[in-house]
């Protein structure tokens, strides 16, 4: 069951005997949340939890980490650096 309160779509959900929650496809699907996906949650405060796809997060924090790099002025490639600093450190080993 859901509740339009105003712009925003309120879900209920219940636990089964195994307090496993069952999420409507509705909810899925606004959240655009895969349902095969693994989800990871945190509670933000009492009573209160929030689920997240680690894939978006993860996603975030790369866009976050390449604007710091923009603004500091770094034109590298990281991803690059790193595999050129761990071939040589191979061919030193």
């Amino acid at each position: 069951m859901s509740e339009n309160a105003g712009a925003v779509t309120i879900y209920r959900l219940r636990f089964d005997a195994k307090r496993r929650p069952t999420f409507p496809p509705s909810l899925l699907k606004d959240a655009g949340i895969d349902p095969r996906h693994e989800l990871v949650a945190h509670v933000v405060a009492p009573g209160r939890v929030v689920l997240e796809d680690p894939l978006v997060l993860l996603a975030a924090f790369q866009a976050d980490v390449s604007q710091d790099l923009h603004e500091a002025g770094y034109t590298g490639d990281l991803a690059e650096e790193l595999i050129a600093e761990r071939t040589a450190e191979a061919i030193t080993d």
